[in-house]
């Protein structure tokens, strides 16, 4: 078949072959769930390297991978093969050759991770040179961590039609994993932070799903979601729970963490001063955001037991008003009769007196 100027043949783009092997795998039995996981950090790897070329390349930031790829995936009995390629909207060289440098690049990132000849901190800097975004090097490492299989399986990937011949890489090579894991964990313990808020939307974008975090100052902070933890962010989300995270992050014009380390519940806010007094006892109260009237959204700081409470669009806010609250019933109550006072009223008032004088 006569191509037309200019066009390229599908068979010379570049591609990824990923290939898993274990003797659990047949026909019968595909695993899904690894198989998604390995289109998601396959798609994830290539495009955070594209993004940390996106200044070098005239100011073009090259085009979304999602959007070219195509991909083959193959079984035989105890293995099953999976074939990445630009996937030719318009078959012209430029579109393929979009892609190739990138493609390269991530061969030559892990032909450098598997070299035994290498110093471990000559391969730090290597890279460090290749991929001089911070952000977009945490997440090229964190894909290569996942696409690393679990025990008991074997995975090769081999990189085909680009500049460079190169050879097929194991991943599940002992000396490749573990110098994965340090490089990751060197570079999450630099740009580690932690973020408090709750989290208000979703965004299933691919190859790079993400979600929001509205803050206790009210401001969103976008991170990228781990499909791991898919099911607990939309619980957390539907129900509106105070969250604590942490995760490698970077500040430009906004907040944005580029790998979730961790993320659990965070409902409680204790408060040791109130106006410069140092309270004898830590005062425990829970955090909450609520909708009122089914317009504005608020966050809530209350405790029951001292009958106090804090509402406002910010933690700080709500958190004052609370004070305020609380150091406004001390001063109703520690100067009033105790037999002017119910025994419920009573007790309050030795709790608020407890609290301030002793």
């Amino acid at each position: 078949m006569r191509l037309e100027d200019g066009a390229r043949d599908e068979s010379d783009s570049p591609k990824i072959v990923y290939k898993l092997v274990a003797e659990s795998i047949s026909l019968r039995n595909v695993p899904a769930q690894l198989l998604g996981k390995i289109l998601l950090n396959v798609q994830g790897l290539i495009y955070s390297i594209a993004n940390s070329e996106a200044d070098h390349v005239g100011g073009r930031r090259p085009k979304k991978t999602e959007e070219l790829f195509s991909l083959n995936v193959s079984f035989s009995e105890g293995s099953v093969a999976m074939e990445f390629s630009p996937a030719l909207l318009a078959p012209t060289l430029d579109d393929t050759m979009t892609q190739t440098p990138t493609f390269s690049k991530a061969s030559n990132l892990l032909c450098l991770l598997m070299h035994r000849d290498v110093e471990y901190d000559e391969i730090k800097l290597e890279i460090e040179k290749q991929i001089d975004d911070p952000r977009s090097r945490i997440t090229s490492l964190n894909c290569l961590k996942q696409l690393i299989p679990p025990e008991g399986k074997k995975a090769e990937i081999m990189f085909k039609n680009i500049n460079d011949t190169h050879p097929e890489i194991e991943l599940h090579d002992e000396l490749l994993k573990r110098r994965v894991e340090q490089l990751l964990r060197e570079e999450m313990k630099n740009y580690e932070m932690e973020v408090f808020g709750v989290i208000s939307r979703i965004k299933d974008d691919m190859p790079s799903p993400c979600f929001f975090v509205k803050n206790w100052a009210g401001k969103l902070v976008k991170i990228q979601m781990p499909e791991e933890n898919r099911h607990q962010i939309l619980d957390y989300l539907a129900n509106r729970v105070p969250i604590r995270l942490t995760g490698a992050g970077t500040k430009k014009r906004s907040l944005e963490i580029s790998d979730l380390n961790e993320i659990e519940p965070n409902t409680k806010i204790f408060i040791d001063s109130i106006r410069e007094v140092k309270l004898t006892n830590i005062i425990e109260a829970e955090l909450s955001y609520e909708r009122y009237d089914n317009e504005s959204d608020y966050w809530v700081i209350s405790n029951n037991e001292l009958g106090a409470y804090g509402v406002d669009s910010t933690v700080d806010k709500a958190k004052e008003m609370f004070k305020e609250d609380l150091y406004s019933e001390y001063l109703s109550y520690k100067d009033l009769n105790d037999n002017d006072l119910t025994s419920k009223a009573s007790i309050l008032k030795r709790k608020l007196i407890d609290l301030f004088e002793k």
